[in-house]
């Protein structure tokens, strides 16, 4: 035991960084021994500064779990838009859609979604992830494929589902991944990568149905919307395979051969020094020990509100398609091309946005006061969408694109939950799931009473429910602020 403390140590002074996020030496001497340049060094990419070790640890787990998780979270949000994109494109006439028949698909794929996450993060804490995930991709690659040869909307019902049963895996999986090996300094930018990676999708969808429908439609037989299914499942079929490989599970019990024994070592001490707990199988006792604190009820809470307040931004298209085409002023009036791709901005906003989060979060070591940014925002534009008549033209215009402000913060928020729950891996697992699984779980019926299409593009019950939803999520972050301090204070006191 003497000689692995020691060990310990020897790793821990030549390898650990020197941050204030880790080393706990006296700060005044610790600011006076860094430069200016160095502290923005740091900012700019947490490993510049670090040692050698740890500089090539890092490169080497940011290289193999950002392409896997980056890349495949690309193409699960290029295959949600190409369904839209497919039934405007020849889906609707060939295999007769008819009535609400497509909102029943989204709705399926939404009903998979949610019922499949909790579960898969119960299973993972007994079967390894970097088996798990990517049979979860091959099976997600299958469906896809099976999507492009359907014939009735019956078949798109069942193969929507699968789809979203085997995608609801992902999303949590993937941030039990990132925060079992990022430090506090390192995981927000890590997390908000990831998540703008899937609005690189929702961007690239649209371009890339305008090319197969003119490249490839009739090719072999074949509509250009069914090609679209064909090329989502050729792009992640490699990404489902590479995961066998580059998803290193957790630093407790990984294998993989891309790390040296040193290096899983250092991974191990890096988790020690976070305070972060070795994973723990799932048990009922574990289970009601998790139900008991306050973390999984307040955080599901939050993220149930934050997930259903993001439905505004999405109807933009409508209320372009609704202005007066025989107004005077015809610069008021839009045709079908820009009326597709001016809502494209707003992704980019996000995409932008989430980004400046993640580094601007990890720079100040402070999750909250992003979040609050981000709440605020949007708490501006949906008062203006919800106010509506008065409103101005321009305003209305800048605010449908302000509403890419909130959906970055999503993963700051997940990234103060990694943090908090760090010493019980089991809730930290659990809560990852039931975050996500029952935010969508309400997010699939809301946005059906509260958005009627027949009220677009106003949305006044749409719009003032989202303001509430808003300042029920701020309140619900402030709560959870409170008894995050008063958890503290108690361990401090505890520790006297």
């Amino acid at each position: 035991m003497a000689a692995l403390e020691k060990s310990d140590a020897k790793i821990a002074a030549s390898v650990l960084p020197t941050s204030s996020f880790e080393v706990h030496s006296t700060p005044d001497t610790q600011e006076e021994r860094r430069s200016l340049r160095h502290r923005f060094r740091e900012v700019i990419w947490d490993s510049w500064d670090r040692s050698p070790e740890e500089r090539k640890f890092v490169s080497k787990i940011d290289f193999f779990i950002l392409t896997w998780a980056g890349f495949t979270y690309f193409s699960k949000n290029l295959n949600q838009n190409n369904l839209s994109n497919a039934y405007v494109s020849g889906m609707k006439e060939e295999i007769n859609v008819v009535g609400n028949q497509y909102q029943t698909f989204t709705t399926m794929w939404t009903i998979g979604y949610v019922i499949s996450q909790i579960p898969s993060q119960m299973i993972t804490t007994r079967v390894r992830l970097s088996w798990w995930c990517p049979s979860w991709e091959l099976f997600w690659v299958i469906v896809t494929f099976a999507t492009a040869a359907v014939k009735t909307p019956h078949q798109v019902y069942a193969c929507r589902f699968l789809v979203g049963f085997a995608e609801g895996t992902f999303y949590p999986a993937v941030h039990t991944v990132l925060g079992g090996w990022y430090t506090k300094q390192e995981l927000a930018k890590r997390a908000c990568i990831f998540f703008a990676s899937a609005f690189v999708g929702s961007m690239f969808s649209g371009y890339l149905q305008a090319a197969l429908y003119t490249g490839m439609d009739g090719v072999h037989g074949l509509s250009g919307w069914r090609w679209l299914f064909i090329f989502d499942g050729v792009i992640t079929f490699p990404m489902a395979l590479w995961g066998y490989y580059a998803l290193p599970d957790l630093p407790s019990n990984t294998r993989v051969n891309w790390l040296t024994p040193a290096e899983k070592e250092l991974a191990l001490l890096r988790m020690k020094n976070a305070g972060k707990q070795l994973d723990e199988p799932i048990t009922w006792v574990g289970v009601a020990r998790v139900l008991k604190k306050w973390h999984f009820w307040v955080y599901t809470a939050y993220y149930t509100f934050f997930i259903c307040s993001e439905n505004i931004g999405g109807y933009m298209n409508l209320w372009l398609k609704s202005l007066d085409r025989t107004a005077a002023d015809t610069s008021r009036s839009y045709s079908v091309p820009p009326i597709n791709t001016y809502p494209t901005v707003t992704n980019a906003v996000t995409i932008v946005t989430t980004l400046c989060y993640g580094w601007v979060s990890d720079g100040i070591g402070l999750r909250s006061p992003i979040v609050y940014f981000s709440l605020t925002v949007c708490f501006f534009a949906a008062m203006n969408l919800a106010v509506w008549d008065g409103v101005p033209f321009g305003l209305k215009w800048a605010s449908f694109y302000l509403t890419g402000f909130a959906q970055g913060s999503g993963p700051v928020f997940l990234t103060m939950v990694n943090e908090i729950c760090a010493g019980d891996s089991l809730e930290r697992k659990l809560i990852l799931g039931s975050t996500n699984s029952i935010a969508y779980a309400f997010n699939a019926w809301i946005p059906l009473i509260t958005y009627d299409t027949n009220y677009a593009p106003r949305f006044l019950i749409g719009n003032s429910v989202t303001v509430g939803l808003i300042v029920c999520a701020a309140c619900t972050l402030s709560l959870a602020l409170y008894l995050q301090r008063r958890d503290a204070a108690r361990s401090k006191r505890a520790m006297v």
